[in-house]
């Protein structure tokens, strides 16, 4: 899922004299984030940022609690450990090792691993440089099938040549999928790969 962030949460890099001026504005302005906001891009002349209204309401909530405007430490996206990469790494080879079409469930070795889904998909993605492919059902076309369309159009066209009207006396009806070696959840097949497998 892909949030969307209209204002990017950049507070991390003020200082504290310019969060300290967020507050005064936030006071000020009769305890309107928003409004704050906006008086702090004037002073500032900035068309965006450099928080998200929660943001100020966070900041707020902590300074009211503790007094304090430091940055707590240790906040960020703390480094992924080589030994995660490995396991993640060693699960996604034995997953597509167990199963018949080489697919691979990324949210069940989350489980697995106890390890974040996100951090999961950073991993195939970002450093394993591998990329989900996904599976389509098609009808496949056998050599005999070739002629029999053939046979068909032609014997169509030449119905139409003695009655116009007969295609709308066809009941056409929806297509279905009938499925000789067990139904295939495609939403939820991802065959992980460098390149394309192209498997059948």
């Amino acid at each position: 899922m892909v949030e969307r962030n209209h204002s990017p949460a950049v507070n991390m890099t003020l200082n504290k004299k310019e969060r300290a001026l967020i507050v005064k504005l936030f006071y000020q302005n009769e305890s309107n984030a928003s409004a704050a906001l906006r008086a702090y891009r004037r002073m500032k002349n900035l068309r965006r940022g450099p928080m998200s209204s929660s943001a100020v309401k966070r900041m707020i909530r902590k300074f009211e609690e503790t007094g304090s405007l430091d940055v707590a430490p240790g906040r960020g996206r703390r480094a992924t450990q080589p030994a995660t990469v490995d396991e993640v790494a060693i699960a996604t080879a034995a997953a597509a090792a167990s199963s018949s079409n080489a697919t691979v469930s990324g949210r069940s070795i989350a489980r697995t691993l106890n390890i974040p889904w996100a951090t999961v998909r950073m991993i195939l993605r970002k450093i394993l440089k591998l990329y989900p492919y996904k599976m389509h059902i098609v009808q496949q076309l056998k050599p005999h099938d070739h002629s029999a369309r053939l046979e068909f159009a032609l014997s169509f066209l030449a119905r139409m040549q003695v009655d116009d009207n007969w295609p709308s006396h066809i009941l056409w009806t929806d297509e279905a999928h009938f499925h000789l070696d067990g139904a295939v959840n495609t939403q939820n097949c991802r065959i992980w790969g460098s390149i394309n497998p192209h498997a059948m």
